[in-house]
């Protein structure tokens, strides 16, 4: 289109010469091509009109007329310096509106960032008040409830007679360590749920105490380096950090086939990092797209808690060479209130 409209200019041009403004009716197809945003072909028309502007003075000027100082002549070199202007401020519009639409692009992607990661925040937050009120729950009401019956089988079993004592003593020693089992097993699924001595006194103290829980129940020697200076971060730091070595080490004990797995945590001014490292089998981290029924969960998981707190999140694994698994927070992490307090 452009093009048919660029020819039948220097038609028009040259069965009518004289009697057309050149610059004006050659700036059309530019016009035209600014429009389409693409400076290649605004460049490309504006070369083939300028040529044309001299081609059309050439066919049309007598034989042995030309001169430098003739009008016409003149006024062609006029015109293609006004096609050139003309170019020139197009490219300039093309140049700013691509970088304003570019602008316009980068600012809608961080806002969709800052949204997902608000989201991702948002949702932390809940399954964390969640995992507090359930630890609650289980504390105040089937807690307290295993304990009171703890004490009425107890006090039971002191007012047995003696024949009777023989008889259903046993059943009764066997229900009471039921009772305990099952009382163990709450408290245990409340530390799970949320642990006591990571609100008292913090991340490195609370990774010690998993580690070792970690250890006993899966047989992974699970050991915790701390480098630097230790200091108490904010709450939501400290929460999503410890899920994230809960995720990392869960994933050893489902697929790395490791014997052995370290928890390092290094503190510096500006920046936390904590790192999970195994010596199990590895894996490629460019084959885990999305997850499936049976795995890749855990490091979906683990992305999205690093988003909520605006962490780095690296995977470093290879097949043969264990996973390593790092969380780096840059910044200011400390927790105000303790600085206060």
């Amino acid at each position: 289109m452009i093009f048919a409209v660029t020819l039948a200019v220097i038609v028009a041009d040259f069965t009518t010469w004289i009697e057309l403004d050149v610059a004006t009716i050659y700036g059309l197809p530019l016009v035209l091509g600014g429009a389409t945003r693409s400076r290649v072909l605004l460049w490309t028309l504006t070369g083939l009109l300028i040529a044309a502007t001299f081609v059309v003075y050439a066919l049309q000027v007598p034989a042995g007329s030309f001169s430098l100082a003739e009008t016409f002549f003149v006024n062609r070199v006029l015109n293609a310096v006004s096609l050139l202007l003309l170019a020139g401020l197009l490219h300039l519009w093309m140049r700013s509106a691509a970088t304003g639409e570019a602008q316009a692009e980068l600012i809608k992607e961080q806002n969709e960032k800052l949204q997902a990661a608000k989201a991702s925040r948002r949702m932390v937050e809940v399954q964390e008040a969640e995992r507090r009120a359930l630890a609650s729950q289980l504390h105040d009401l089937v807690g307290q409830k295993l304990t009171a019956l703890s004490i009425n089988l107890t006090i039971a079993k002191s007012q047995l007679s003696p024949a009777h004592a023989a008889q259903t003593g046993a059943r009764l020693d066997d229900s009471l360590k039921m009772v305990e089992e099952t009382t163990q097993s709450i408290r245990d699924v409340m530390a799970e749920l949320r642990p006591a001595v990571l609100d008292d006194f913090g991340l490195a103290p609370v990774l010690r105490w998993y580690a070792e829980e970690f250890t006993k129940r899966t047989g992974v020697a699970t050991s915790v380096v701390e480098e630097g200076r230790a200091r108490r971060l904010t709450p939501a730091a400290e929460h999503a950090l410890f899920r994230m070595a809960q995720n990392a080490l869960a994933n050893v004990a489902k697929h790395a086939r490791a014997d052995k797995a370290v928890l390092t945590l290094r503190t510096t001014p500006h920046s936390i990092c904590l790192t999970v490292a195994d010596n199990g089998e590895g894996f490629d981290p460019t084959a885990v797209h999305q997850p499936a029924r049976d795995h890749g969960w855990g490091l979906m998981i683990m992305r999205e808690r690093a988003a909520a707190i605006g962490a780095h999140l690296k995977i470093d694994s290879a097949p043969g060479h264990g996973t390593r698994v790092i969380v780096t927070i840059n910044g200011d992490t400390h927790d105000q209130r303790s600085a206060r307090g």
